[in-house]
């Protein structure tokens, strides 16, 4: 089995110095699944330079847990060296890392590791699953969607509720479900 990770961050803004406060993954591999968010440390997050929107969008002073939300299991809170070394263990041995818009998460992820010494060891190519999903659609010449909800939906996959949307577990979690209704199958029967 190849190894899979489906992984979400939520960011200090959408631009290119963007930092992720919270970064979700879900790993599969040959020893089963595990989950892991990791909550970066605010003192790392260079937050004078955050964009209040995207701090908004993902709830990141209700969510935060040194803004006094409380950590749940399978949730740290750690330093971004921490969190760097903790991102490339989870995704090494290329990994192929599945999100939606996963470009953004990697970028970001690489400039995470490249601050603290690390190189990113996941699969060069970053599957996006609204795009993948968008093929199976086209594939099977059922109308095309204009957005990742939309397209989900078409899938026969419920996208997030409103509580659980663009919070990295909850995204990450979406992901596995999309991959799981559209890709599993497919990877099921070439086995056999």
């Amino acid at each position: 089995m190849d190894t899979v990770v489906f992984l979400d961050t939520e960011t200090t803004s959408t631009g290119r110095d963007r930092r992720p406060w919270e970064i979700a993954m879900i790993r599969r591999d040959d020893t089963g699944e595990k989950a892991l968010t990791i909550f970066v440390d605010a003192a790392d997050l260079d937050l004078d330079n955050a964009d209040p929107d995207a701090l908004r969008i993902g709830g990141f002073h209700s969510r935060h847990p040194q803004f006094g939300a409380p950590l749940s299991e399978g949730q740290l809170l750690c330093r971004a060296s921490e969190a760097a070394a903790l991102v490339q263990s989870w995704t090494n041995h290329r990994a192929r890392v599945y999100g939606v818009v996963p470009s953004f998460d990697t970028e970001c992820l690489d400039a995470l590791l490249h601050r603290h010494g690390l190189e990113w060891d996941w699969h060069f190519q970053p599957w996006d699953i609204a795009v993948l999903a968008t093929g199976y659609l086209a594939g099977r010449r059922l109308p095309l969607q204009r957005s990742s909800e939309d397209t989900s939906r078409a899938c026969g996959v419920t996208p997030p509720t409103e509580a659980e949307r663009h919070t990295a577990m909850g995204d990450a979690r979406w992901v596995a479900r999309w991959y799981d209704q559209i890709l599993a199958p497919a990877h099921l029967s070439a086995a056999a």
